[in-house]
């Protein structure tokens, strides 16, 4: 009986031997996703939301669990204000984008090819720009364009769910927080991003 549990015990190790790298010849070498997302931030306790967006990234799997990402996005609102005043017409308009360039660490549990969820830690530059444009038809209050820009370190801890639909095709959900680090008055700012997009996978 000793012997047959030997037995029984070492083939299991030899074909947990043989079972463990076909597993790991399975996962995922690259993954590419893109699709939509959604940040809101708070400034100095003023909250604002900018529904229109993309991100698009690409992800090169070291193993089954770790993998190295690449991402880029961008959200962009446009903010506008007019006051009429004796007949005549003031507006001030404001073109916001947001860009993000990213990359860092992420970790997958591949337990379920058909349900993978992952968590990751990313750091890079925001790139944020505005453009002030006003019109006047107000007699003594002139017209003018100002446009700035800056880029600011960024950090990122967030996560989410790969649902597979179809042979190596996905759709993704995930949320993130960002904190962006200002250099100019030292309070930068809290995002909170969220996307869904599709994944493909090689």
């Amino acid at each position: 009986m000793q012997r047959m549990c030997v037995s029984v015990l070492s083939l299991c190790v030899v074909m947990l031997g043989v079972a463990l790298p076909a597993a790991a010849q399975t996962f995922p070498r690259t993954e590419i996703s893109g699709g939509y997302q959604f940040v809101t931030f708070t400034v100095e306790d003023d909250n604002e939301s900018i529904p229109k967006g993309w991100y698009f990234e690409v992800a090169g799997n070291l193993n089954p669990m770790i993998g190295l990402v690449f991402q880029v996005g961008g959200n962009y609102k446009t903010f506008e204000e007019s006051v009429t005043v004796g007949g005549g017409t003031f507006t001030a308009k404001a073109d916001l984008d947001i860009y993000q360039f990213l990359g860092g660490l992420r970790l997958n549990a591949r337990n379920n090819p058909r349900l993978v969820p992952y968590g990751h830690v990313l750091v890079g530059g925001i790139n944020g720009s505005v453009e002030l444009t006003t019109t006047s038809t107000i007699p003594g209050i002139p017209t003018f364009s100002e446009e700035d820009s800056s880029t600011n370190l960024g950090l990122v801890f967030g996560g989410g769910v790969n649902f597979g639909v179809a042979a190596n095709t996905g759709i993704r959900f995930g949320v993130d927080y960002l904190r962006i680090f200002a250099e100019d008055d030292g309070e930068g700012s809290n995002v909170f991003r969220f996307h869904v997009g599709v994944v493909f996978s090689r």
